[in-house]
């Protein structure tokens, strides 16, 4: 009897401690992308600019050509509608595999292919097909709100980024960009495959943020520490700023349970909040737990004697 509640105490520990691996790993991430890119407005001045650098050319990506499939109301013909002097291209798995296949991005490949999540591809695809023909990226849940975006154009900046809303990271459901935007060249040749992610199979999802969010925060971050003086000129939108120009309907059709859990932190500071409370009183327990385990063992060590 003696045996069996040591080997369930045991396995119980052992529980316990890859719990707390797991808490810890995914604090790690957590903590590093809450330090992310600081509150500097990284303004553009609009006035008196009437030629660009960037193409009326806006892309949008989905799984194929039949837009019905697409799980909510879709901006396509929104976009199309709005900006009749534009070229709109919807990109399909298709298209972008066929891009990545050119000489350009041919160390891309291996990566792309290696993802497990469709949103992962999606969220590297979309920087390749700026980088290769510059314009305006908005997902199909992304809306324009007014004709206000031809200035953004206008701006003739590297690559246009917008805030998230809680402010310290950026996001890509709207991006504006050069065709061959040394920022964009920059951030693709960061891209390498992240075993950290793979550790942390408490929450698996936090794997699609190594393309995403997560990943572009760190990325620029790094950019804009750089010491090179000749930098090319990074606009990163603040959230009031984004929504004058699109709205953006998240469906967030493609997360998982974890993924919902995941962009609710990122979203509300109550939600951290409770996680941070949560975490003490687990860490107490524990404690609580360990002390009277000891104070168990003395007293049958005393018994015995």
């Amino acid at each position: 009897m003696n045996i069996r509640n040591n080997v369930l105490k045991l396995i119980l520990l052992i529980v316990i401690l890859l719990f707390l691996w797991q808490i810890i790993l995914i604090l790690i991430v957590i903590i590093d992308h809450m330090h992310g890119i600081d509150d500097t407005s990284y303004d553009i001045n609009l006035s008196n600019k009437s030629k660009s650098t960037i193409p009326r050319l806006i892309h949008q990506m989905w799984k194929s050509e039949n837009l019905n499939t697409y799980p909510i109301n879709n901006s396509y013909f929104q976009w199309k509608k709005m900006y009749p002097d534009y070229k709109i291209r919807l990109w399909t798995d298709k298209d972008l595999e066929n891009l990545l296949l050119t000489n350009d991005y041919k160390y891309l490949y291996s990566i792309y292919k290696s993802y497990i999540y469709s949103i992962q591809r999606a969220d590297l695809g979309r920087l390749i097909i700026l980088h290769a023909q510059g314009g305006i990226y908005a997902d199909l849940d992304v809306f324009p709100c007014s004709e206000q975006v031809e200035k953004l154009r206008l701006s003739n900046v590297s690559l246009i980024i917008p805030r998230s809303t809680s402010g310290s990271s950026v996001i890509n459901h709207f991006l504006i960009a050069q065709k061959s935007s040394p920022i964009l060249n920059y951030i693709l040749h960061e891209i390498v495959p992240l075993r950290f992610y793979k550790r942390i199979f408490l929450l698996p999802y936090l794997e699609v943020f190594s393309t995403g969010s997560f990943f572009l925060t760190r990325t620029l971050k790094k950019y804009i520490q750089l010491s090179n003086e000749k930098k090319e000129p990074l606009w990163i939108l603040s959230d009031d700023n984004v929504n004058n120009y699109v709205h953006h309907y998240t469906g967030r059709s493609w997360h998982f349970v974890d993924g919902f859990i995941l962009n609710q932190f990122q979203d509300k500071i109550e939600i951290r909040i409770i996680f941070s409370f949560i975490i003490f009183i687990l860490f107490i327990i524990i404690w609580k737990y360990r002390t009277h385990f000891d104070l168990c063992k003395k007293f049958k060590g005393n018994s015995i004697k």
